[in-house]
Order: C-alpha cells, then structure tokens, then sequence
C-alpha cells in the first residue's frame, strides 16, 4: 500500500492534467469489501482455531517445530461455514495471530498459516463473495512478505547497507552471505508447496526479497516467470485475480515495470474470452446460478486494477495496443447470439485508466466501438456499456479533441444518449456532455442541450429521482460559463434550475451567487432583472439556514450576502439605496454579518451625501441623513452577539451625526455606545478582552472633547455617563484595567479645562465656546478630574487591589505623564501627583523607570522657567520635591 501511494503521488505531479487518476490499492480494496458480498455463508477450513490453540500451547521449542512441520492432520481438517462479516472478522484476527506467531519467534507456524490462507483462493464456489476474499487473503499475504523482507533486510545487511536510507538503494553485494542463504531458503520452502496455487501466491508474497539476491536487475524475468505460471490456473476467477496481486506486487517494487504487466492483460483477455465457452458458460449457469455477463462483472476489479497499474506510465503505443486486444476481444464468436461479456468492463477499464490526450486522439473510433458495444448489448447489462460515454466524455473534457471532430463526436454520442429511457442512466452521461458542450461550443448547443435534459426529468415528475444529477449538470454550467446575464438569458437555464430542490438548490445558489458577486458592473447590478436575481438569490440562502446549519455553512452564506449587500449600487439615487437596504433588513434578519453590513452601506450613504452637498444641507438631504442615522440606531443593536462592534459602529455613527451637526442624534447615539460598555460580557460567548476597550475608550474620550452639551443640561452628562460605565464595567485585569481606563478620561478633561479646543469640528461648536466664560463649568471639570485621579490614587495605595508594585507603579507613571501633559497645577493637585510620583519611585524596579521619573521632575521645572506661566511656584517646587527623591 505504502508502494502504491508513493508511485501515485509522485507520478501524478510529473505527468500533469492530461494523465488518468490512479487510484492506489489501499483505496481500491476497501471499496471492493463494501461491494462484494453475499447473503449466504463461505466455507473456511477450521485451521484457524487449531492454530490459535497450538499458540496457546507456547510451541516455541525445537522438538514443538519439528512436531507442526510433521503435524499430519493437515490434511484432515474439517470445514466450517460463515457468513460474510463473520468471515471478515475471522480473516482480520488469523493476520493478526499471524503477525503475533512471527514476532513470538514461531516462524514456522506464521509460514504455515500463510500458506493455508493462500488455499482458500483456490476455493471460487462463492463467485460473488470472491473479490472480498482475495482482499482479505491478500492482507494476510502481505504482512507475511513485510515480514520476511524486513527480517533479512534487518539483520543481513552489510555495515555499508546498512548506511543506505532508501530500500531501493542497497544491492547484492551489500547483503551477507548469510542473510543471502536466509533468502534462498524462503524461497526453496515455498518451491516446494505441492499445488499451483499456494506456491504461486506465496512467491508472489515475497518476491521483494528477489532483491537480496540479484538487486533490481532480476525482477523482470522472475515478473514475467511468474505470470506465466499464472496461465496454469484453469478457473479464469482466480486465474485473474491472481494477476491482479502479481500486478499489485510489480507496482510496489516499480511502477513503471510493463513488460509483465502486457502479459496479465493479454491473458486476462483470453481468461475472459474462456468464460464464455460452453464448458464454463454451462458451469456459470448451473453451478453458479449467475449468467455469463454478471459472472463477467465479478472480474471487473482484477481486470480494472491491472490497466490501472498499466496505464498510469503507459506510452500511446501501449494504449492502441491495449485497444487492439479489446478489439479481439468484443469479436462475437461464430454462432453464437452476437453478444461478447466481459468486453465491456475491459473497455471501461481503458478509458478510464489511460491519458485522456491518448483516448481524445480517437475520440471517432471509440464512439464507434462504444457504438459497436451498446448496441450488441453485452448480455443485457445495456447501462453499463451506455457509460462507456461517459468514461469518454470524460476523456474528451479533459483533453480536447481535434477542433474538426469537436462537433461530429457531440451528434454520433447525443445521438444514441438521447433515446436513452432511464433517466438515472441518461442524467449520469448529461453530466458529462454538459461540461463538454459548455467548454467547446456556445450558448446554441448549450441551451439545445439543456432543453433535451429538461425533456426529459419534466416527464413524470422524474427530476425528484436525479436531484444529484441536475445538480451536477448546473455546477458544471457554472463552473464554465462566467457570464451572468448571458447565462440568466437562456430559457432553458432558467427551467433547468426550477428542478433543483433542497440542498441541491442551495448550493447551486450559493454558486449563482458568489459568480454574481464576482461578476456584475455596478451598472448591471442597478438592472431590476439582475438585482432582483441577486435579491431572490440572497433571500433563498438567507431562508436556507437553520439551527442545524453548522456553523462554516451560516459563514460561507452570510459572507456572500454581505459582499452582494456591499455590490447593490444606485448611483445618484441614494434615497432608492436606501429603501433598498430598509427592505434587506426586513428579509435578511436572521444573519449578524448581514445586517452589520446593512449598517455600514447606510453610513456610506451618508458619507456620500456628504460628498455630494459640500456639507451644506438642504432639507430634503438632512431629513435623508436623519433617516439613515435613525436606521442605524434601530439596528445596530440587533447584533446581540457581538457588543464589541455595536460599541464601535455606535460610535462611528455618532461620528457621522455630529460631522453632519446633527447634535441631537449624535448624543443619543453616544449614550447608547456608553450603555453597551457596562454589558460587554452579557449576552456573548466570549467577552472581549480588556485591551479590546481600553483601545475604545481614548477614541469615545476624543469624540467627547469635541461633542457640545445641551445648553439646559449638565455639560459633563457624556463624561460622567462614561466614568459609570468604566466603573460598571467588569474588568478582567480588576482595578489596574480600570485605573488605565481613567487616564483617558484624566486626558479628556484635561483637554475640557483648557482655553481653546484641542479637537474641533467644522461648523460645530464645542464646549469651550458654550461655556468659555462659565465659572461654574470650569469648576465642574476641575472637581470632577480631581475626584478622578484621587479616586485612582486610592486605589493605587490599596494594595490588595493592586498587588504587583510594577503595575502599580507603571499606572502611576502612567496618569503622572498625562496630567503633567495636559493639565494645570494647583495646590491639592500637586499633593496628589506626588502621591503618584512616591507610588511609582516605590515600585520602580529598573533604572529606566527612575529615568522616568527624574525626566518628570525635570519637565516640572522646565514649565515653572517659562515667562508668564500660572502658578509656576508650584511647578518649581514638585519639580524640586522629585528631583531630592530621584
């Protein structure tokens, strides 16, 4: 398996598009359990449970081997019957007991056990349970090898081999002699089993080890020895599936060994051709209760992986090669009913495991042999040899045909597709067709095409039965047609797509959609044909999500409905984008990201009112603005999931109201965003951390600086609505998060206090002009900052709130720095910055923070030298203060 995957991958990357997917054995065999089965039961020798007692009996003794190898009731064990899964299990545990006996240092048994496994592939009475045994018995087989080939790889290397990373790398002459001896004796035992199959199958097990004794160059002839050992197994069930494992085993030691792998084909042709003479029909029919095709059909993995393995480094001459054999092949024999069983599978086995390039090439007699096949009708088995078509279409999709044959390969194929009567066969090859129709031909074939598939599902309601079908048949459209309108003025597409039911309509829609999204002008998305497409499109997803949607399927809707939201453009007619979004809202509810990008369209058109006015208003531009902030103070809060966006949206509109001079609007939007601080952690999953709001917090302090009061009311409203909610707040980081938090406020009224505003709007006027001679407001602020930064300087004292010193001191610092910035000394604040300097001298930890400090104590002085300063005393003398500390 490891082999089989190695070669795949590597090989598929060099090859490029035009090579067939291999499909590794690992892949392969499980498939084929889940497949082939029976409801009856399989005999099985009882050797299984007498070997699980000799174990038990610790025959690990020379006198114990020598006993098993003489142990004559070999020949007289009784059989036992089981059914399939029963048989599965048996299987799993005898490979397991078999690695268990060889690790135990039982050789002997683990070979015996061997063996007997490779006799039940003798044993073809269940022919539809066949294919499962061979997988489980090959298991078996295979762990058997690996073992022999790691011991002598493992203990009969030379010092240089041993050097050597790669398997493939070590040759003869870097093996012992003894391990070399070790080798040849594997391989006399196995010589000498009496019957063909056992002794074929347990060469096959080890032929790795050929590489001990003669390294890479041997394996040909060995190969090509044992493959025509093959041709000595009458029954052409097990003859074939024994060239499935020689193939098998040529793909792990090198996937480009062919010269045995034409010999497996080849043969199984004539293995094929063998079935269907009077001996073996009479037997299949009989013995087996089966009829010659069905019987056929059971070979169908063997034969499929040998062209597999064949095909994957195949040249072209291979494949006309491999052609010419089914073409031998599907000759009816003489007197016989016109039929040829078995052709079928080998020319499905052909187109799909060979480069597309080779088959496209010709693509005119394929259809013919196809042709040839479906209307011989393969013993009746007529939808299997109708998808030949289908493994050509492929071919031909993925390779283009001549530009000449394009259109006569499409009439001679549609010709017999068309009259099919099954619509599940008929829609697997209208798949194919459509994806070939769309990348060669235009919108005609396209829409007589789908037309034909219309005709077909519409009658009796059979579109319910191929929903995958239609489904496939429109992603395909899609996937090839990048032109929306064109495509939306096909009446046929437009009836095709009113097939498509549930989650198959869904994901159609979200294709339809992410391609308008991708594709449409803003001219085009004003179009009422393609904006109500997009609105239909958005609404049916928008429907489409439940409780039970998970959640990258709720991501992926609203991430396109929102860039759908973000497309709509109207241009001029801002009022017409604005109905538009009111009536989004009201049909797209139900998703967060949709609505926040309903928002955010509504302040753009704002913004673009703005624009388009120079701010200068009228009252029907005002009253438009008034209705989009109305709208967003409606809906923002609809986000209940993520507060943290309300926080910042709410702000941005209050940002928007207020450039607009709307003072009202903006202050209720204001207060608003200061009503979700406190709520932060209610109502969501995951509360934001708390440097999420600190970073807020110095925006909302500056949009506040520049945001007038009412003139009837307490000018300080927003401030003190904003101190409540720091203190409501549930800070993770406790009252070191809140303190950090007061230094902007220390910031904002600082920034109040002063004479001229240090943040302005145009034709807005702030605080320092309503209230530039007010004595009352001055002292409001001054008692308010105070209040602050005592209120921080008390918690900064209490160490049980604050218990690291470098955090307390590092806050302390902090508000020193800001009010030395930006406010104005006086008597009881000068007591209370020392007490932030002592706070911060104490917890300083480094000659940096005292550097810190010193440079404040300097600054202090600096601004008492200035002319004309107030108060410049008390800056002299905490300047002085600090200096003696520092």
């Amino acid at each position: 398996a490891g082999g089989d995957e190695a070669g795949g991958d590597e090989e598929g990357a060099a090859m490029g598009e035009a090579a067939a997917v291999y499909v590794p054995w690992v892949v392969r065999k499980t498939q084929i359990v889940q497949k082939f089965t029976t409801t009856g039961t399989i005999q099985m020798p009882s050797f299984v449970s007498v070997e699980v007692a000799k174990a038990s009996r610790g025959g690990n003794t020379l006198q114990a081997r020598v006993d098993s190898i003489d142990d004559g009731r070999e020949d007289e064990v009784s059989m036992v019957r089981y059914n399939a899964r029963e048989y599965v299990t048996h299987m799993t545990e005898l490979n397991e007991e078999l690695i268990r006996a060889w690790n135990n240092e039982e050789r002997v048994k683990a070979l015996k056990m061997a063996i007997q496994c490779s006799k039940l592939l003798g044993d073809s009475s269940t022919p539809q349970f066949y294919p499962s045994l061979f997988v489980l018995v090959t298991e078996v087989l295979d762990s058997f090898g690996r073992l022999v080939f790691e011991r002598i790889k493992q203990k009969g290397l030379t010092a240089s081999g041993k050097k050597k990373v790669r398997v493939q790398e070590f040759e003869p002459s870097d093996v012992t002699d003894e391990a070399r001896e070790t080798c040849k004796n594997w391989f006399y035992k196995i010589a000498s089993i009496r019957e063909l199959i056992p002794r074929l199958f347990m060469e096959m097990a080890i032929i790795r080890c050929y590489q001990f004794l003669h390294g890479y160059s041997e394996y040909d002839v060995a190969l090509v020895r044992l493959a025509k050992m093959v041709r000595g197994i009458a029954d052409p069930q097990i003859s074939i599936y024994a060239r499935a494992y020689l193939v098998r085993k040529c793909h792990d030691i090198d996937p480009r060994i062919s010269v045995p792998l034409r010999h497996c084909f080849t043969d199984s042709c004539l293995a094929i051709r063998q079935v269907r003479g009077p001996f073996w029909a009479g037997k299949v029919a009989e013995g087996y209760k089966l009829s010659v095709n069905d019987y056929c059909q059971l070979l169908h993995p063997a034969v499929d992986y040998i062209l597999a393995c064949l095909g994957q480094h195949a040249e072209r001459e291979t494949c006309m090669a491999c052609l010419r054999e089914y073409a031998a092949l599907a000759q009816p024999a003489e007197g016989g009913d016109g039929s040829t069983p078995g052709s079928a599978l080998v020319l499905a086995g052909i187109l799909s495991n060979f480069k597309a390039s080779y088959l496209s090439g010709v693509g005119i007699q394929l259809t013919a042999l196809i042709t040839a096949e479906v209307e011989r009708g393969g013993g009746g088995a007529r939808s299997e040899n109708l998808a030949l078509y289908g493994l050509l279409g492929r071919a031909l999709v993925e390779s283009p045909p001549a530009e000449e044959q394009r259109l006569p390969l499409l009439n001679e194929i549609w010709k017999h597709v068309a009259g099919v009567r099954d619509v599940g066969t008929y829609m697997d090859l209208a798949v194919v067709y459509v994806e070939y129709v769309c990348k060669y031909f235009g919108d005609a074939e396209l829409g007589l095409l789908l037309n034909d598939v219309v005709r077909h599902v519409a009658a009796d309601k059979a579109w319910a039965a191929v929903q995958g079908q239609l489904r496939k048949v429109a992603l395909n459209v899609l996937r090839h047609r990048n032109d929306l309108e064109r495509l939306m003025g096909l009446e046929a597409w437009a009836s095709l797509i009113d097939l498509i039911q549930g989650e198959g309509h869904k994901e159609v829609d979200l294709a339809l959609l992410r391609l308008y999204n991708l594709q449409a002008s803003p001219e085009a998305a004003r179009d009422p044909v393609m904006l109500h497409l997009g609105v239909s499109l958005a609404k049916s997803l928008h429907d489409s999500i439940t409780t039970l949607s998970t959640s990258d399927e709720r991501r992926e809707v609203q991430v396109l409905i929102a860039a759908f939201v973000d497309k709509v453009d109207f241009g001029a007619d801002l009022e017409k984008h604005l109905n538009f979004v009111v009536d989004a809202r009201r049909f797209l509810a139900n998703l967060d990201g949709v609505t926040k990008s309903l928002v955010m369209s509504v302040l753009g058109l704002i913004a673009a009112c703005n624009e388009r006015v120079k701010m200068k208003h009228t009252r029907r531009t005002m009253a438009f603005v008034k209705a989009c902030l109305a709208f967003a103070h409606v809906t923002i809060p609809a986000v209940a999931t993520d507060k943290l966006w309300q926080l910042h949206t709410f702000l941005l509109a209050a940002q928007v109201a207020l450039s607009a001079g709307l003072l009202s609007q903006s202050e209720s939007l204001l207060k608003a965003a200061l009503g979700v601080i406190p709520d932060l952690a209610v109502g969501s999953s995951a509360a934001p951390p708390d440097a999420a709001v600190l970073s807020f917090i110095p925006a909302l302090a500056t949009t506040l600086l520049a945001t007038p009061a009412h003139p009837d009311g307490d000018p300080l409203l927003l401030v003190k609505a904003l101190l409540n909610a720091i203190r409501e707040h549930p800070w993770e980081g406790g009252a070191a998060a809140r303190i950090e938090a007061y230094g902007s406020v220390v910031s904002l009224l600082c920034g109040l206090a002063q004479a001229s505003a240090p943040v302005a709007v145009d034709n807005v006027e702030s605080n320092h002009v309503l209230f530039a001679a007010d004595e009352e407001y001055a002292l409001d602020v001054r008692v308010t900052l105070d209040a602050v930064v005592d209120e921080a300087v008390q918690a900064l004292k209490r160490q049980e709130e604050i218990p690291a010193p470098a955090t307390r001191a590092a806050l302390a610092a902090s508000l020193l720095n800001r009010f030395l910035a930006t406010g104005q000394l006086t008597a009881s604040s000068s007591e209370t910055l020392w007490d932030l300097f002592s706070i911060a001298l104490r917890g300083a930890s480094s000659p940096a923070d005292r550097a810190l400090l010193q440079r404040c104590a300097k600054y202090c002085q600096a601004i008492a030298a200035r002319p004309g300063i107030r108060r410049a005393r008390l800056y002299e003398e905490l300047g002085r203060r600090m200096l003696s500390k520092t």
